[in-house]
């Protein structure tokens, strides 16, 4: 028996848009826009339009680049799996007071598992890594700071 992708196992509708932008966009960057397209399975054009900003795919374009961002996800270290989602909670956290900085991450993290857990789903292997590495961090382990 063989495992399933993670493709089959997590719903491709539940990628935000912006972790696909800026994955296909550090994609293009990585290797090439022509490279990128055609991993993705859609034209430069489409993802040259898509990463500049300029437009919301079509919801076959859509569900392309979230299956190829899973199926890339699915062997990536940890680091690469939270990048979007650290800088994404950097954002936030950008005017808290240092003092209650930690108290306000795990807030955070801990009200985004529970409303994942509201709707009967398992939560994303994103978020358990990301608590992981942030309170390793806060605790004085840089080590596993991402």
């Amino acid at each position: 028996m063989t495992a399933p992708s993670v493709a089959e196992v997590t719903d491709h509708r539940t990628v935000p848009l912006e972790v696909l932008r800026e994955f296909a966009r550090s994609e293009a960057e990585r290797t090439s826009l022509r490279h990128a397209a055609e991993d993705a399975g859609v034209g430069r054009s489409t993802i040259h339009k898509f990463i500049m900003g300029g437009t919301t795919p079509h919801p076959r374009v859509r569900r392309l680049l979230a299956l190829w961002y899973l199926r890339r996800m699915q062997g990536v270290d940890e680091v690469e799996l939270i990048r979007p989602y650290a800088a994404a909670l950097d954002v936030l956290l950008a005017q808290v007071p240092a003092t209650t900085v930690q108290r306000v991450t795990l807030g955070v993290l801990a009200s985004i598992r529970d409303g994942i857990a509201a709707e009967g789903e398992d939560p994303p292997r994103w978020l358990d890594v990301l608590r992981r590495r942030r309170v390793g961090w806060m605790l004085g382990h840089p080590s596993v700071k991402d």
